[in-house]
């Protein structure tokens, strides 16, 4: 991994892991391992290596992330082989070990060329609970193959699964279809929510957490710095390119009172909770009442909790990851972790479950920060210069399509999807696939000579490179299904950003693949370090292994010598 200082060095051909061979064979658990009552898939949205990096000298001693590492094992080689680096992928390689390639869900939103729309990766027809409209229309339909909550309720009778977070997404993804429970945060209510897919009728605990208002406690809270000067030092607290916070004051800076500008609680005073860390707080609290709830843990069949801390995401792309609320919303997620290992010794015991930490990707930094280093680095509509410079590529080659009429009918993560009527007209009678592959050829060679492009392929070339040695190929291969991609691929330059947010993620390269990785527990050697790479969808597999039932379908991880035998 690259250490704090090297941030800026990263380049796009660092190391991806290679999919493991063999990866269906499932070794039994340890003979000198006691099964654990919990397991606890835990991921933290947007923590790239570096930022945990930068972090780290500034944890708190009895923090959770040093305790994490006092008690259990460190990968800092833990890496996404899929460059699609966005929340619904990665929670999906969380919940099934498998890259987006396997697992389906290949951004957080697609375009569908048959429906001319967006398709949202935890979209799908679902009816409402009568007391909670906003959960309608969610759910896993659109993952390919089982999380690992699946394969615990198909093999282990009397078990029970619950994912938890802020987001929709990261909570359904992980969690799966068969799990008891899988609840997440709406914005516009601050409600916690569930739907029909998990319960007939809103479960009791959620309607009591929903009824006491805990969120709104926190209308007026003051967001200050949680730690002496030394933890934010070299970080400037007001830059020009940050979002202001949510409360009306137009200020980038701390102290602020969260309060979304509102005199009570409202949708707006939500939604600045979602970009403040009161929303990890929520999710722990909900976690907690989960756990409380449904007695996970409780009893000697193992049961699965899936959480996910979203505020570092929001916080991250509103100010920077270099900024003074990232940071500081980092070193309260410290505390946050302590207090809910804490929960967790106390309601199931120590040594009774095994906890596996990751993120569902990194970040990379502001383009104003990376420029600053001495760096390559800017920002702009990069994607629109794309689809123009592509535009103009298949006209030069065959022609004006006519009038209202363009051969590139959609650009958006990363991807442009060609107009199949325009093309069935220009091809005339040449074969319809070969036409198609030659026709994005030649869009993907114009995109790769637009501005801070920098590299651009057909898809159809993509597919079969997996095991490329060309680490960009493959971990835009890996990040492919079939049904769900357009005809060209392309990449932005290190360090460059699309648009006008602080920050942001979604690229194959380094800052956003590489992410933190850490496993105590279920025998799990203590204070260890491994130089082992793995990917994040590696707590799957170990869990599976301690629980002794298969691994789920597609997942790729091996485990190390020293996680089979506890030594």
């Amino acid at each position: 991994m690259k250490s704090p200082s090297s941030l800026f060095l990263c380049v796009v051909g660092a190391c991806l892991l290679p999919v493991a061979a063999g990866a269906q064979q499932q070794s039994p658990p340890a003979s000198t391992l006691q099964r654990p009552r919990l397991v606890v898939l835990c991921s933290v949205d947007q923590l790239a290596s570096w930022v945990f990096q930068q972090g780290e000298p500034h944890f708190a001693e009895d923090g959770g992330f040093r305790r994490l590492q006092r008690e259990g094992i460190y990968f800092p080689e833990c890496a996404y082989q899929h460059g699609c680096t966005e929340t619904g992928p990665g929670h999906a390689t969380i919940g099934t070990g498998a890259p987006a390639a396997v697992h389906g869900i290949v951004r957080n939103n697609w375009w569908s060329p048959e429906a001319k729309k967006l398709q949202y990766c935890a979209q799908e027809t679902m009816a409402a609970l009568p007391e909670l409209p906003e959960g309608k229309d969610r759910g896993p339909g659109l993952l390919l193959v089982p999380t690992l909550g699946d394969g615990i309720k198909a093999h282990l009778p009397g078990s029970k699964v619950a994912s938890v977070s802020w987001k929709d997404r990261s909570a359904i993804l992980m969690g799966g279809g068969a799990a008891d429970a899988v609840v997440w945060f709406e914005n516009a209510t601050g409600n916690l929510v569930t739907n029909t897919r998990w319960a007939k009728t809103v479960p009791e605990w959620v309607s009591q957490f929903n009824t006491t208002r805990v969120l709104d406690s926190y209308h007026g809270w003051q967001w200050d710095r949680l730690a002496g000067p030394d933890a934010y030092a070299g970080l400037q607290d007001d830059r020009a390119y940050e979002t202001p916070h949510g409360n009306g004051s137009k200020s980038r800076t701390l102290p602020q009172r969260v309060t979304g500008g509102l005199d009570k609680p409202g949708k707006e005073f939500y939604a600045e909770v979602y970009a403040s860390p009161i929303a990890n707080t929520m999710v722990r609290l909900a976690a907690e009442a989960c756990v409380d709830a449904l007695d996970l843990g409780g009893d000697p069949v193992p049961d699965l909790l899936c959480v996910s801390f979203s505020a570092n995401d929001l916080v991250g792309h509103g100010f920077g990851p270099e900024s003074v609320e990232a940071r500081d919303t980092l070193l309260r997620l410290d505390r946050e972790l302590a207090q809910w290992l804490a929960f967790l010794d106390r309601k199931v015991g120590k040594g009774n479950y095994a906890f596996f930490l990751t993120a569902d990707h990194g970040v990379g930094p502001t383009p104003e920060a990376a420029k600053a280093a001495g760096v390559d680095a800017g920002r702009g509509p990069l994607q629109m210069r794309a689809r123009a410079a592509a535009e103009k590529a298949l006209i030069d080659r065959y022609g004006a399509p006519g009038e209202g009429k363009r051969y590139v009918t959609h650009v958006g993560e990363f991807s442009l999807f060609l107009d199949q009527e325009v093309l069935a007209v220009q091809r005339g009678a040449r074969d319809a696939e070969a036409f198609l592959l030659e026709a994005s050829r030649v869009a993907a060679a114009g995109a790769q000579m637009a501005p801070a492009i920098s590299a651009a392929f057909a898809t159809a070339d993509l597919f079969d490179k997996a095991n490329s040695p060309d680490p960009v190929q493959k971990a835009l291969a890996l990040a492919l299904c079939r049904d769900r991609a357009g005809d060209v691929q392309f990449v932005i330059k290190p360090y460059w950003l699309d648009g006008t947010t602080p920050a942001s993620h979604g690229t194959p390269h380094t800052y956003d693949r590489e992410v933190v990785g850490m496993a105590m527990g279920g025998g799990a050697p203590r204070g260890a370090r491994s130089a082992e790479p793995i990917t994040p969808g590696f707590g799957v597999v170990w869990f599976a292994h301690l629980l002794g039932i298969p691994r789920p379908t597609g997942a790729v991880d091996r485990l190390p010598i020293e996680m089979l035998t506890g030594r």
